[in-house]
This record gives structure tokens, C-alpha cells and sequence, in this order.
């Protein structure tokens, strides 16, 4: 961890980091291309072909700056290939979000439905007698 701490710092420098120490997407996207930043993903096994996405996937807080720390063990926990079993979860997280939003949307529409025919209500009540 030490040794790829040192790497991300020079990396880091070379990116001119923002005041908070962190690196932008426009500053990682400009240096995303050059041989230095490519040989030391490449020493990771990572393949960044999208910088986008990947600097998505750094920015676990998602405040639009990666620091140093974040950087490195988001690197580090993106290394290698994914196993079958780091697939088979992201399924099974996918289907468990896919059922519980469905849910969530009927009970919305169930909601709004009877917020609806109150306020038809309200409205109905409110109206003079015609007669």
C-alpha cells in the first residue's frame, strides 16, 4: 500500500491537485491519456477505457473530487478481473433494487390515487348547490 501510496502521489502531482488536495474530473480526464498515468494503471490491471465512469467509481463520496486515499484504494479495489461471484452480487443487488423500487412506485401510485380523490373531494364539497 506504502509503494502505491508514493506512485499516487507523484501521479497527484503531476494532476495539479484542487486546494482540498483532490483531483477534478477535468484534471484526471486531462492526464488520463499520458504514459505515466497509463503504466501505473496498467501496473494495476486496470483498464480504464471509460474516464468517466471510472472516476465515478473513485469518488465513493461522490463530491466531484477524489483525494489521494480515495484514489488509491478505489484503484485497489478495482484491480484485477471481476470473479463470477463479484457478477453473480452486483446481480443479485440489481434484482433486490429492481423489486423494492416496482414496490415503492405502487404504494406511490396507490397515494397519490386517494390524494387525489380527496382533493376531488374537498373540491366537490366546496362547490355551491345549484337548485
Amino acid at each position: 500500500k506504502e509503494a502505491h501510496l508514493e506512485k499516487i502521489k507523484t501521479l497527484f502531482s503531476h494532476m495539479a491537485y484542487d486546494e482540498e488536495g483532490g483531483i477534478t474530473f477535468s484534471m484526471f480526464e486531462e492526464k488520463i491519456n499520458s504514459a505515466e498515468v497509463k503504466e501505473y494503471f496498467a501496473t494495476l490491471g486496470l483498464d480504464v477505457w471509460d474516464a468517466w465512469s471510472f472516476f465515478k467509481l473513485l469518488d465513493a463520496d461522490a463530491g466531484g473530487s477524489v483525494e489521494i486515499e480515495e484514489f488509491l484504494m478505489g484503484c485497489l479495489r478495482l484491480r484485477g478481473q471481476a470473479t463470477a461471484i463479484d457478477v453473480g452480487k452486483i446481480l443479485q443487488d440489481q434484482d433486490f433494487l429492481i423489486k423494492n423500487q416496482d414496490r415503492f412506485f405502487g404504494v406511490l401510485d396507490a397515494e397519490l390515487r386517494d390524494l387525489k380523490m380527496e382533493l376531488a373531494m374537498l373540491k366537490f364539497a366546496g362547490e355551491p348547490l345549484s337548485g
